[in-house]
């Protein structure tokens, strides 16, 4: 049985560190690359440093009853899992979003006028009124989106 000779046992105890050395370095590196990406938090502004405004509401199917009067109000039915687009007034999306199961949303855009809108894809034919929104940077602007039903 060949017998390792001092010279090679020397450089394989001096290759050992400094591979040991090298893994330590890459994972230290990834896991500081991984913390501070979750460390970041919520976003204040666009990539670009500029400030955003954000527009919070609701998905609504209305209405939902055959007759809807004054005194007897009928309300929306929130709709989850629909996609949420504020186009620009060029007609680009500049934000979408899908609204939760309570039929909530809420997106952060640069300060401008957008108009929402919606998109459902188990009902393309649906029609949707668009709504029309000014954002201001730094403020909320509540905004419903409604969903007809078709009920007359």
């Amino acid at each position: 049985m060949p017998t390792a000779t001092p010279e090679r046992e020397r450089m394989t105890r001096r290759a050992r560190p400094r591979r040991m050395r090298r893994s330590t370095v890459a994972v230290l590196l990834l896991a500081l690359i991984l913390f501070s990406a979750c460390a970041r938090g919520p976003s204040t502004g666009s990539d670009d440093g500029e400030a955003v405004g954000t527009i919070r509401g609701a998905v609504l199917l209305a209405p939902t009853c055959p007759v809807e009067t004054i005194e007897s109000p009928c309300p929306g039915r929130p709709l989850a899992d629909v996609q949420v687009l504020a186009v620009d007034d060029e007609g680009n999306v500049r934000a979408r979003t899908m609204s939760d199961e309570d039929g909530g949303f809420a997106m952060d855009v640069a300060p401008g006028t957008y108009v929402l809108t919606a998109s459902i894809q188990e009902d393309p034919a649906r029609s949707v009124k668009p709504v029309r929104v000014d954002v201001v940077a730094g403020e909320v602007v509540q905004s419903d989106v409604v969903v007809d039903s078709g009920i007359r």
